[in-house]
């Protein structure tokens, strides 16, 4: 008796439980670059470098992994075709189940052109400014990282042009033009 009222207690807030920016910000990586689940324990992991395509996939934070399996449960994910990927550090491809998200429903209107700057400061490290929003992208094991001005990390990218586009397509918008300026060429050591 007490197992029906726990399960009747939890799903009258099971909603709550998925109305954070970290469920969105999963949701919306689900879509693009998409998340698999490798092996029998079906650990959490991206498309390798902002593409669904890839056969290599990179593990997910833990937090994100972690969402992934919970946004399954709910049903707000979905399981998907089976394939074989690589993943960092192992050459034998593995099995893997790609993840299907919900087409999007809501939110800014995907598409919408917006001006992207990215001052490269440093080697290695691009400050992106937008109208609208901002943030960060860090070279790291030879891709990028790119981060919200938050400092949540969105995904990885092959450049920082690359980078800028993913953080557009984060906001829902379309980074067109971008313009990447490496200010440690023209002022050197300076700060």
């Amino acid at each position: 008796m007490s197992r029906t009222r726990t399960a009747r207690r939890e799903s009258a807030g099971q909603g709550l439980l998925f109305a954070d920016a970290l469920t969105e910000q999963v949701t919306k990586l689900a879509r693009d670059p998409g998340f698999i689940l490798v092996g029998p324990a079906e650990t959490v992991h991206t498309r390798h470098v902002g593409t669904r395509a890839a056969e290599h996939a990179v593990p997910a934070r833990p937090d994100i992994a972690a969402t992934v399996h919970h946004l399954l449960a709910a049903g707000h994910l979905h399981h998907g075709t089976r394939t074989t990927v690589t993943v960092d550090g192992r050459t034998d491809p593995e099995a893997a189940t790609v993840i299907e998200a919900p087409a999007a429903t809501t939110g800014p209107p995907s598409g919408e052109r917006v001006r992207v700057f990215v001052d490269v400061v440093r080697p290695g490290h691009g400050l992106v400014t937008a109208d609208g929003f901002s943030g960060q992208i860090v070279r790291q094991d030879g891709t990028y990282l790119v981060e919200t001005d938050a400092g949540e990390v969105i995904g990885r990218a092959r450049s920082f042009r690359a980078g800028a586009e993913r953080l557009a397509r984060h906001h829902g918008l379309r980074a067109d033009p971008v313009e990447v300026d490496h200010e440690h060429k023209h002022h050197g050591a300076q700060r």
